[in-house]
């Protein structure tokens, strides 16, 4: 009799979950973008909530908490309950290069949980005008011979724009000094402004900027060259054919979601990444739509932050909270 009880509880506890699934979402959702409004994961944000909310037929409202490199939204989304209700764009210097926080009040690595990988894009080395380089050997260049390098903002300590800068250094010995931003807005603000010399700026948000005509691009970060900038080779094209680097967002979630649920929510985003509907703006913004299932993600997250901890160990790189 006990046994049997037992079967009939377990069955109306996944009954019950899977008729949860099938329900959710039966309110509004949060999607929280953990850096400041105006750079590339605000805009991929956005563009993915308001795709989530045409297919769940309820509103995506997304709100940004930017702070410690991303950590203050990511914390606060992992300490949330793990009900769908509230969702995280994830960010490289977030799942990835945590080890250069060394007082985190959570662990990203056991309390999130990544339900997909959005695309990953390259960057753009860009400069001001003023710079005197119309290649990426000519920065080279430049930066060895001014007396304190050449300056390159970011969107803060860890960032993806920082990250592309440090292994720019480590594959070229270009001597640059990094300066944080809250934020790729406010850097490339700066930039434009003459007061930093360059950036390793997303490409999703390179875009206008180099189209406006206010900066200089030198080259692409990928390993191949953008269809929107075809004349702009890439940095492993102009004699440094090792170095690559791709930035990547996802959407994570409060580790212990309920399997159907988790099952449901990362099959809706990978049909809307790889939507007919999706492809003229990945095109546009430069972005290889990925998607996948749980464990592939999470997978895919676990491997790059083993590659960016022995980066950030080489450089000794570190950060306070």
């Amino acid at each position: 009799m006990n046994r049997v009880l037992a079967r009939v509880c377990a069955f109306l506890f996944y009954a019950a979950i899977a008729a949860h699934a099938d329900e959710f979402p039966s309110k509004p959702v949060k999607l929280v973008v953990p850096v400041a409004a105006g750079g590339s994961a605000d805009l991929l944000g956005r563009l993915i909530g308001q795709k989530l909310s045409d297919r769940w037929k309820q509103p995506v409202v997304v709100e940004n908490r930017p702070g410690a490199g991303g950590h203050i939204g990511a914390q606060y989304v992992a300490k949330q309950p793990a009900d769908g209700y509230t969702l995280l764009v994830g960010l490289q210097q977030i799942q990835a290069v945590y080890s250069m926080y060394p007082k985190l009040m959570y662990d990203p690595r056991k309390e999130l949980d990544t339900l997909s990988v959005i695309g990953n894009f390259p960057s753009v080395l860009i400069v001001h005008p003023s710079v005197n380089a119309s290649n990426v050997q000519d920065f080279i260049r430049l930066s060895k011979q001014a007396p304190d390098g050449l300056t390159f903002g970011s969107a803060g300590i860890g960032s993806g724009t920082h990250m592309g800068g440090e292994l720019f250094m480590a594959e070229t010995g270009a001597k640059l000094s990094h300066i944080p931003y809250r934020g790729s807005s406010a850097a490339s603000a700066d930039l434009m402004g003459g007061q930093i010399q360059a950036m390793f700026e997303n490409l999703p948000t390179a875009i206008g900027l180099i189209k406006g005509g206010r900066v200089k691009a030198l080259g692409i970060t990928g390993r191949e060259r953008y269809a929107g900038l075809p004349d702009l080779p890439t940095v492993s094209e102009q004699g440094i054919p090792k170095y690559e680097f791709q930035g990547w967002y996802t959407i994570a979630v409060p580790h212990g979601m309920p399997a159907e649920l988790r099952k449901k929510i990362s099959a809706d985003l990978d049909l809307i990444v790889h939507s007919d509907g999706a492809k003229a703006k990945w095109d546009e913004l430069g972005v290889t739509p990925i998607g996948g299932t749980p464990d592939d993600s999470n997978a895919f997250v676990r491997k790059e932050a083993d590659k960016y901890s022995r980066l950030v160990k080489a450089a000794n790189l570190k950060a306070e909270n």
